[in-house]
């Protein structure tokens, strides 16, 4: 009988750490920047990075300092042209590389571009592409991205705001994800949510300044600047800063702030584009679904 229990209790403890092990395997941790981003450990090619996460992003690039580092690089014969959200143009070289390990997610194979620019110790960003089939949860809580498997998205759903959300998936190579918003009761604009926007992020096209009752010629709610892209120093974008009172999700107004900072874009190619912080402590991403999953 003793050697049943004991037999039955070693059993019950290597079951625990399967488990255990197998939980710790399903997730990515990441810091938290001062600036709102993401930032995590990647190794591609027997070479570790520090990348941005970022879901609006759409292609996954290095800095050609890190990309450099890289021996087994199989350069494709056609590239690909993109647009920041500003409408600054970037014709991006397209590149295969091997063996791209993002904690569990590992393949053998991936598809990256690399741009001129010093990010100043942050290697490049990984975009969505590289997890775009399987649902995933950012958790501001525990610091970790972590991989969700059918039955834990169920249970997840059973109490999550469920926001809607579209996929703009251009040429299989690039991937960012929009939703509808309501800005100050008034307006319902399609925004791009983007995790690498930075802290505070609200932006949105300077056309609808005037529907949103922001008068740019009042300097004391109303400051403008230029700002000069990081990738293109004769690239300009012209701002408008100023306070907005409310934002919400279209379809799941729980998910609201009030009295928010606001940037509005001359150029903008979008509505809008913001972070996502601010949803809440946890965000699940169901992109077969077209769905996020939001929990305070």
């Amino acid at each position: 009988m003793r050697l049943r229990l004991l037999s039955l209790t070693l059993y019950l403890l290597c079951c625990s750490a399967f488990s255990y092990a197998q939980t710790a395997s399903k997730s990515i941790p990441f810091e938290l920047l001062p600036s709102g981003h993401l930032l995590v450990k990647a190794t591609i090619d027997g070479v570790q990075g520090n990348f941005v996460f970022d879901t609006g992003g759409g292609i996954t690039f290095f800095t050609k300092a890190f990309f450099n580092k890289l021996k087994n690089v199989q350069k494709e014969d056609g590239g690909y042209t993109g647009f920041r959200a500003t409408g600054e143009r970037i014709d991006a070289d397209l590149f295969y590389v091997k063996d791209f390990e993002l904690g569990p997610i590992k393949k053998a194979k991936e598809e990256i571009s690399y741009v001129e620019a010093d990010f100043g110790g942050i290697d490049g960003i990984i975009s969505l592409k590289i997890i775009e089939h399987t649902p995933f949860t950012i958790d501001y809580i525990k610091k970790q991205i972590i991989l969700e498997t059918p039955q834990s998205v169920a249970t997840i759903r059973k109490t999550a705001s469920i926001v809607p959300i579209q996929l703009e998936q251009s040429r299989e190579k690039s991937l960012t994800i929009f939703s509808y918003f309501k800005f100050n009761d008034t307006l319902t604009l399609q925004v791009s949510l983007d995790s690498g926007a930075g802290k505070n992020v609200f932006r949105l096209n300077s056309k609808y300044l005037k529907a949103l009752g922001v008068d740019v010629n009042d300097t004391t709610k109303v400051k403008t600047h230029s700002r000069k892209s990081e990738m293109n120093t004769g690239f300009v974008t012209h701002i408008y800063q100023t306070q907005l009172s409310k934002i919400a999700a279209a379809n799941a107004p729980t998910v609201t702030t009030q009295d928010f900072p606001a940037q509005f874009i001359d150029g903008l190619i979008y509505d809008g584009i913001m972070w996502i912080n601010w949803f809440g402590n946890q965000i699940t991403f169901d992109l077969n679904k077209k769905e996020l999953l939001v929990r305070k």
